[in-house]
């Protein structure tokens, strides 16, 4: 599998290489992007280093090295981000800033993974390359291009979408404070994802071959306790979002943490994914992922078509939430549904623990206007 991914990867490289070569300048003046200049045709090469860093990790998790790649998640994490504030205040904020810092998270994050284990396997993959093999495991996974790398793209646009909607429609202010505000939603998720995330899903197909009917059971634990872990802290985000940003950041920044109100129930569900995502995998039933992530997309980019015809940034962002909640859910009831577990009562009993929470917060938000508290932020 390594073999075919790598040449899934370099294939794609130079297949999106050629079409920048082509078709940049349209595609700049498409976007409104012209200002990255040059930077775009960094497009490729960021690609190579993403996917060689993601087959990496699934080596290191085939080989159960996870606190090693918890490791390298973390110390990469960190140092980019202290690279690309130290970067952009040296530049005095040049626009390539976040995507030289975005290079040179990538480019330790694949130097960190290869000395830290895979340099020793790199004559075996050279000393097992064989076409035939390479036919027969291609044919064997068929599902992987078909289902899988169109999923993954379509995921991957659809996450970007709201940067476009937003340049496109309001400018780059607003892409700015979203992203800000993304930015810090994914912390907990990349933290947690990263050391829970790798485990699991090892688990899980090892479960799926040698105890099959435990898989439903570790899966929906995992599910409940994923909801009650984030339940809390992104249900408070989601009613105070607006008053922390304004309180941390300063008043300029207010709009961010509304943006993260907006997203906040979303990433309790992205949070629950960390249980059901691979299944998909474990079950074969990577179509269900194209279908999933191609609803996410279409749902998403109703809701910011529609802030977009009315011209309001807030509606858009809502709606994009909204959609994105919605398909989530929907995708994790689904995914429990192929293991055979009753989906109306998990539903039911997880809209009820996030409507009380809701609830909580929201009377309490209630209880300090009236004492005036939102007047000393």
């Amino acid at each position: 599998m390594v073999h075919i991914s790598l040449i899934l990867t370099i294939g794609s490289v130079i297949a999106i290489g050629i079409a920048l070569k082509v078709a940049a300048p349209a595609l700049s003046a498409f976007l409104n992007i012209e200002g990255l200049g040059r930077w775009m045709y960094a497009v490729p090469l960021m690609l190579l280093l993403f996917n060689l860093n993601a087959i990496m990790f699934t080596w290191y998790t085939r080989d159960k090295a996870f606190a090693k790649r918890a490791g390298v998640d973390v110390s990469t994490a960190l140092t980019s981000k202290i690279f690309t504030i130290g970067y952009g205040l040296l530049s005095g904020g040049a626009v390539g800033g976040l995507l030289f810092g975005e290079f040179f998270n990538r480019t330790v994050t694949m130097l960190a993974l290869f000395f830290g284990g895979i340099k020793k396997n790199v004559r075996e993959l050279w000393t097992s390359f064989n076409w035939q093999e390479i036919k027969q495991m291609a044919l064997e996974y068929k599902n992987f291009p078909l289902y899988v790398l169109p999923a993954n793209y379509l995921n991957t646009i659809s996450s970007q979408l709201p940067i476009f909607a937003l340049t496109t429609g309001f400018g780059t202010t607003a892409v700015g404070l979203y992203s800000f505000s993304v930015s810090l939603m994914e912390i907990p998720i990349n933290l947690i994802g990263n050391a829970i995330g790798p485990v699991f899903a090892q688990k899980a197909v090892e479960v799926h071959y040698n105890e099959p009917a435990r898989l439903p059971v570790i899966t929906l634990d995992l599910y409940n306790k994923l909801i009650y872990l984030g339940v809390i802290p992104f249900g408070f985000i989601t009613i105070f979002g607006d008053w922390i940003f304004k309180f941390a950041f300063g008043a300029r920044w207010e709009g961010a943490g509304l943006f993260t109100a907006f997203l906040g129930y979303y990433y309790i569900l992205k949070l629950t994914s960390l249980s059901t995502s691979g299944i998909y995998a474990v079950l074969n039933k990577q179509r269900y992922l194209l279908i999933s992530n191609t609803s996410t997309l279409l749902a998403r980019g109703l809701g910011l078509g529609i802030g977009l015809y009315f011209k309001d940034v807030k509606i858009a962002m809502l709606l994009f939430g909204a959609g994105s909640f919605l398909s989530a859910f929907g995708t994790d009831l689904h995914i429990l549904y192929l293991l055979r577990l009753p989906i109306a009562r998990i539903a039911l009993r997880t809209i009820l623990i996030l409507s009380v929470m809701l609830a909580i917060f929201y009377s309490l938000r209630l209880a300090l206007v009236r004492v005036g508290f939102d007047s000393y932020l």
